[in-house]
């Protein structure tokens, strides 16, 4: 990816894949978009990524999560789905033991006007296979949407988390 440009048309297949799932499961009134993600296969390319919006966002808020970087990134022309604008990209860098390839790999979404449990419920009675992933710095649900991708579900905006979590 050597452009913003490169990034939103390398995004477009997984909003694709995204939006079809969305619509498919009926999940506007329930639910919002809350970030895309974007893995990086090497340090060099984090760092390259990262350089590029640095010019190109809103903001730029970096953890290390699971012995990684972990950059938030708020996006000047957000990324349209179906279940509302995307502002946030989460750039990760590669995991310590190399596994990580790059590319793009999920949306998050969290409920609106309902739980996170009755929104995984209601996912899962459309008959969607759901993997429940434990992780030391958070639980969600996976759902795989096809090459890969995935749509994770979580409680809450990764940006509310942030706040409540980091910066106490």
């Amino acid at each position: 990816m050597k452009s913003i440009a490169d990034f939103y048309i390398g995004a477009d297949d997984l909003v694709r894949r995204f939006n079809e799932f969305a619509e498919r499961h009926a999940l506007g009134a329930i639910s919002r978009a809350d970030h895309i993600c974007y893995k990086c296969v090497s340090n060099g390319e984090f760092e390259a990524l990262r350089a590029l919006f640095e010019e190109e966002s809103v903001y730029i808020y970096q953890s290390i999560i699971s012995a990684r970087r972990i950059a938030v990134i708020g996006l000047k022309r957000p990324v349209k789905t179906a279940l509302g604008p995307i502002s946030t990209l989460e750039l990760s860098d590669q995991k310590p033991d190399g596994s990580q390839k790059s590319g793009f790999d999920h949306i998050e979404i969290y409920p609106t006007g309902i739980s996170y449990e009755e929104l995984a419920s209601r996912i899962k009675k459309g008959g969607v296979e759901m993997k429940k992933v434990v992780r030391p710095h958070h639980t969600t649900i996976d759902i795989e949407i096809g090459d890969g991708y995935l749509v994770r579900l979580e409680g809450e905006p990764l940006i509310d988390k942030i706040k409540k979590e980091e910066m106490k």
